[in-house]
């Protein structure tokens, strides 16, 4: 009987549907992140400040257009006197648009286009790029989940334009990879994400369409490179230089605090609570965890990069997208939770590619690829709530981040087949 019980349990696991250990990952930390604090936690129902708001609403917003006018108008440099604003010279001229609206209706236009943005990249971009021709119950879990989640929730509040600059930047990776005579749209569109925030950058490897041509593939990202340092200049060579200053002073002094998930803040905050608990000894090597974390994480970014080359896979690879955006997440010693709000897309992405749940050879392998999507789906997931209501050392997301990493090139690794086919075709929604 036992035997008996053993067998059908094994055989269910094996035949459950991927949702299955996706919403079992999901439920855990809506349990441990949601229902816990917030009615268990006291006699009376918690209300927690969950995103970190500041009165006026919309302050990053107002601050940027705040600083375009003193520049398009009274001539200020944007980069002296204003510690808080280290955005690429293009992104003065970009708003200015939005200096001839007051700062309220400039706040709700913004608002509105990243609601916007989030939808196509996370809801429509998946179908444009995936091969599945239906919505997928996958696909509505992150879609909705994302809208309401935390990291998009202070996005909105702080009028932020994080999720535009994406948008432009997938778009420009869809075009490029499905529609080849408007590459130089993409072109256009990749340079505006990158001068309206800088880490876009990282993305550029996905403009690779044959991975054996590595003379034009190496021209390409040099020509793309070089435009975006050109532009850099567009305010005059002393304007670059104070960027630069703008971009290494907040590298040095990046706000460490729990709702910045970058490996730099991460390894301070945990020193400072290692110092607090007497073991004063893991201070003296902060600087070196965070040479080692930066390290790991370009090394498994290049394993993904190294095994799509391997298998020569065309198209949009799912796991290079979503390594690449844990990497912007990452690698910025300024990456505050906000950020959080396009991580939702790589996962839609990755989720909607039919041959990413076909891709085991044995049942070992097969219960080796849910116990690694049950550990994503549960890292992903604590990535939607706020810190608030999530307990000391996770209260910051760089571990869930890192975990998705970890796993993600893990999946890549294992993977014997390309994913070719799967995202190399353009879909019709229907």
């Amino acid at each position: 009987m036992n035997r008996t019980i053993r067998r059908f349990i094994f055989e269910y696991i094996l035949k459950a549907p991927p949702i299955v250990w996706v919403l079992l990952g999901f439920s855990m930390c809506y349990l441990l992140f949601f229902i816990r604090p917030t009615f268990f936690s006291s006699q009376v129902m918690q209300f927690t400040r969950y995103v970190p708001a500041i009165n006026p609403i919309g302050l990053d917003l107002k601050n940027t257009i705040r600083t375009a006018e003193s520049w398009f108008v009274a001539k200020q440099n944007p980069y002296i006197g204003n510690t808080q604003y280290a955005y690429p010279p293009l992104t003065s001229i970009l708003v200015i648009p939005l200096l001839f609206v007051n700062l309220s209706l400039a706040y709700k236009i913004v608002t509105l286009v990243n609601v916007v943005c989030y939808v196509m990249i996370t809801f429509v971009f998946p179908l444009w790029t995936g091969e599945e021709r239906h919505v997928s119950p996958l696909l509505i879990l992150v879609l909705i989940t994302g809208l309401f989640s935390y990291g998009f929730q202070f996005e909105l509040e702080r009028g932020q334009f994080n999720v535009l600059a994406v948008f432009m930047c997938f778009l420009a990776i869809w075009i490029y990879h499905f529609h080849n005579r408007y590459r130089y749209m993409a072109y256009i569109l990749f340079t505006i994400s990158v001068q309206l925030k800088v880490f876009p950058l990282i993305f550029i490897v996905m403009f690779i369409g044959n991975w054996e041509d590595w003379r034009n593939n190496i021209k390409r990202l040099l020509l793309l490179i070089s435009v975006n340092l050109a532009i850099f200049f567009v305010l005059g060579p002393n304007m670059f230089v104070d960027f630069v200053k703008a971009i290494l002073s907040q590298t040095v002094d990046p706000g460490i605090w729990t709702g910045n998930h970058s490996i730099r803040s991460f390894v301070t905050l945990f020193s400072k609570i290692a110092y607090d608990h007497g073991w004063v000894w893991v201070t003296q090597y902060s600087g070196l965890a965070q040479i080692v974390l930066l390290a790991i994480t370009i090394i498994f970014m290049s394993l993904i990069l190294c095994q799509t080359y391997r298998l020569k896979q065309k198209g949009i690879n799912p796991f290079l997208l979503l390594a690449c955006t844990i990497g912007a997440l990452l690698i910025p010693s300024a990456s505050h939770d906000y950020t959080l709000s396009f991580l939702a897309t790589p996962v839609a992405v990755l989720f909607s590619n039919k041959r990413f749940w076909d891709r085991a050879n044995s049942p070992s392998q097969h219960i080796f690829i849910i116990e690694m999507l049950f550990i994503f789906s549960a890292a992903y997931s604590s990535t939607l709530f706020s810190y608030a209501n999530k307990p000391l050392m996770v209260n910051n997301n760089f571990p869930a981040l890192f975990t998705m990493l970890i796993v993600v090139t893990l999946l890549s690794l294992v993977s014997k087949q390309s994913l070719e086919g799967a995202v190399s075709e353009p879909i019709e929604i229907a």
